[in-house]
């Protein structure tokens, strides 16, 4: 506990899902947060059960596509706490797999939504996040959200594998510049993540997806508090030493061959504690 204590945390898309648990897991371990993200209603609400929690916490509402309102939310956070030193920039939008597609299918207008919202937020979070670390002087810690796509390609969703794929690219570049300041940047790599929303239930309900989904993360879903505890390490001091590293958080799907093989029998007499896990 505590791994966190007198750091100041900006977590962009906090009032729901993955960036929710980040919050809380953050304030758990001493840090200020500051909760940001378009609904007031449960930006005020998950502040308040941090607070509730024993922890320290404001809301600002933040539209990460929006440069203006990315600013001011870092400056709002300098003016209450006198300091910046983490920010994780989480936000994605899932509802934007309708739109995307392949290359040939994808319309301008939806790749540009969808780089908008999926790269340019983490851009811009990093922009002014850094620029208020580097004016503090103590240095500090970036860690942005990507996913397992950004490592691998994936079919259909092509607008979303290269906004994630560019993050990876960033994070590298940003760690190595900004590493003369003693700012570190980091990228978590995250697969399939049961957030609860609308999108994530419609997927689990079809029973076909949900097998092969979970083959692939070798047998588990993700929970959005096993996200939140590996952005809690990379704020803290504990990975002073870890820069420009893309963690997957994903079960070992990228560690995993998916190459259609002669499927390999269990071991004898030695039974699965992962029903799902792939068997090639």
């Amino acid at each position: 506990m505590n791994r966190l204590e007198k750091k100041v945390v900006i977590v962009t898309g906090s009032t729901r899902g993955i960036g929710q648990q980040v919050a809380k897991a953050v304030a758990a371990e001493g840090a200020r947060v500051v909760v940001t993200g378009r609904n007031e209603e449960k930006g005020h609400s998950v502040a308040a059960d941090i607070a509730e929690a024993g922890g320290e916490a404001m809301y600002v509402r933040m539209d990460v596509t929006r440069p203006e309102m990315v600013e001011g939310a870092v400056r709002a956070t300098v003016e209450r706490y006198g300091r910046l030193d983490g920010i994780v920039n989480n936000v994605a939008g899932m509802t934007l797999a309708r739109v995307d597609g392949p290359v040939t299918e994808l319309t301008v207008r939806d790749w540009n939504l969808i780089i908008a919202t999926d790269l340019t937020s983490a851009f811009l979070g990093m922009k002014y996040g850094i620029r208020a670390m580097l004016q503090g002087g103590h240095g500090g810690a970036v860690v942005n959200i990507a996913s397992e796509a950004g490592l691998r390609g994936v079919n259909g969703v092509d607008g979303y594998t290269a906004s994630k794929g560019a993050i990876v690219a960033l994070t590298r570049s940003v760690a190595s510049y900004y590493a003369r300041y003693d700012i570190r940047c980091n990228t978590l790599a995250v697969g399939f993540v049961d957030t609860g929303g609308d999108r994530i239930r419609e997927l689990l309900e079809n029973p076909e997806y949900a097998d092969r989904i979970r083959t692939h993360h070798m047998g588990l879903i993700g929970k959005p508090h096993q996200v939140a505890q590996a952005a809690v390490f990379m704020l803290s001091d504990e990975a002073e030493y870890i820069s420009g590293t893309i963690l997957p958080v994903d079960g070992g799907a990228v560690a995993a061959s998916h190459i259609a093989m002669t499927q390999h029998p269990d071991i004898p007499g030695i039974p699965r504690l992962r029903p799902h896990a792939p068997e090639y």
